[in-house]
């Protein structure tokens, strides 16, 4: 079975709102002498975490981003994204809520939207 894909918007992601961070996959402790020991917590690579984000989208696009952040249950389901900067499908979960600001004027109904990502 493959994963649900992230909806097409009529609009690019935004530069802007993009960032990408790693985890530090080590455990640190302090000892009583001044130093410190770490290690690795585990093997596996150091997953990547993603924000990112469209600017001015129109009510239809938002009403299509809730929906699909509907349908995966928040960050219960991995889904495919394609990275805006490398262009890779990478597999993520939703990080955090959506968040949409309304930037609209008037009968333009528009909206910023920030999302938060990261690797299982």
């Amino acid at each position: 079975m493959s994963n649900p894909v992230f909806p097409t918007m009529d609009k690019s992601q935004d530069s802007k709102f993009y960032e990408k961070s790693l985890e530090d996959p080590s455990m640190q402790s302090e000892m009583d002498g001044g130093y410190v020991v770490s290690r690795a917590k585990h093997t596996r690579k150091p997953r990547r975490s993603y924000k990112t984000g469209f600017s001015s989208i129109l009510n239809a696009d938002r009403i299509k981003l809730e929906n699909f952040y509907d349908s995966v249950r928040g960050g219960s389901v991995i889904f495919d994204w394609v990275d805006p900067v490398s262009g890779d499908t990478i597999q993520v979960l939703f990080a955090d809520k959506l968040s949409f600001k309304y930037v609209g004027v008037g009968a333009a109904q528009l909206w910023d939207v920030t999302i938060s990502l990261k690797q299982p």
